[in-house]
């Protein structure tokens, strides 16, 4: 089985922005220099995501996709605001491979099906943002973690399967921006219950903490942000450590 390694680019007004948990995010890059920089440098797939789509009703990403798409060519993964169909079609018309929904699929889960039927599920992940609860159970939050649901995880993955999705991308909101550590306790659990490629993201600080994740069955990608936003290791270097301790790379 091969991995793969991704690069999120969390996009805020039209500026790539990192926080923590979230929260105290600051400006890092430029989305299109930085997709740049990362395919020069081997990545397997860019996932941007805009951060505000859902409140302001606009993805800057349909401005920004044809750019990216005549200078990368790596799949993108496109996601933020997908509220219906139409707004996942212009993304797809724009240069996305696939589209990643998390608010507007816990509002109406049939967009999944709508979007998997049309394109196929490979090109449909499920985005999920999540936390712990006090009855220790995970909890699906939207709006880029601004709002509990109450909606229990593995409940939801459930729903979505039948929907037609092809893919999770699963991040554990108290994991972000710390680098400290992926979430391993949940991907564990996720890929116990679920047969789907799952994309773990979310504290990855160092190369140990991506070779541990992927010795998960299913885990088939890490997405990362900080340790390639701060220049802590370049993804040629990644994939060449990983490469290193037996882990097959595509």
């Amino acid at each position: 089985m091969t991995h793969r390694i991704l690069a999120k680019l969390d996009i805020k007004h039209g500026k790539v922005i990192k926080g923590v948990e979230f929260e105290g995010v600051r400006q890092v890059g430029d989305p299109i220099e930085l997709a740049k920089k990362y395919y020069k440098e081997q990545i397997d797939e860019i996932i941007y995501l805009d951060c505000v789509a859902s409140l302001s009703n606009r993805s800057h990403l349909i401005d920004l996709l044809p750019k990216v798409s005549e200078q990368v060519f790596v799949p993108i993964c496109a996601g933020g605001g997908i509220k219906n169909f139409d707004n996942a079609k212009k993304l797809f018309d724009n240069g996305a491979d696939k589209v990643a929904i998390n608010t507007g699929a816990v509002k109406k889960p049939i967009i999944l099906k709508k979007i998997s039927d049309f394109y196929g599920r490979q090109a449909v992940v499920l985005q999920i943002d999540c936390k712990k609860n006090f009855e220790n159970q995970w909890e699906v939050y939207i709006d880029y973690g601004r709002q509990k649901t109450g909606i229990d995880v593995f409940n939801w993955i459930e729903k979505a399967l039948k929907m037609g999705i092809g893919e999770i991308i699963a991040t554990v909101i108290d994991k972000d921006g710390k680098q400290a550590g992926l979430d391993c306790d949940l991907y564990k659990k996720l890929s116990s219950n679920f047969d789907i490629p799952i994309i773990a993201c979310g504290g990855a600080g160092n190369v140990s903490d991506i070779n541990e994740v992927f010795n998960i069955k299913n885990i088939k990608a890490v997405c990362i942000s900080s340790m390639f936003h701060y220049n802590l290791i370049t993804p040629t270097k990644l994939k060449k450590k990983l490469k290193s301790k037996g882990i097959l790379l595509r």
